[in-house]
């Protein structure tokens, strides 16, 4: 899906773009990965937080949460962001 695609690549702009024409925040691609896990694993906080503010559940696991991939990739600013929620 095309949302999770730009949210994997950090290009905030057709994120938003794919959230006003109303995508869901929380669909998945055929391996049940989200938009924020993408996000979240490929450091991009603008997008992490843009996906939260429009409804993406946080606590989502496929294989692993947003929080989880995160953690594993080194991006310190999304763990300590997600902790925050």
């Amino acid at each position: 899906p095309a949302l999770i695609y730009w949210a994997s690549l950090g290009d905030i702009d057709h994120v938003k773009e794919l959230l006003i024409d109303g995508e869901d925040p929380n669909q998945t691609d055929d391996e049940g990965y989200s938009a924020l896990q993408a996000a979240a694993e490929n450091d991009h906080l603008e997008v992490v937080q843009l996906l939260v503010e429009k409804g993406a559940h946080v606590a989502y696991k496929s294989e692993y949460t947003a929080l989880e991939l995160a953690e594993m990739a080194g991006n310190t600013e999304i763990v300590n962001y997600l902790r925050s929620l």
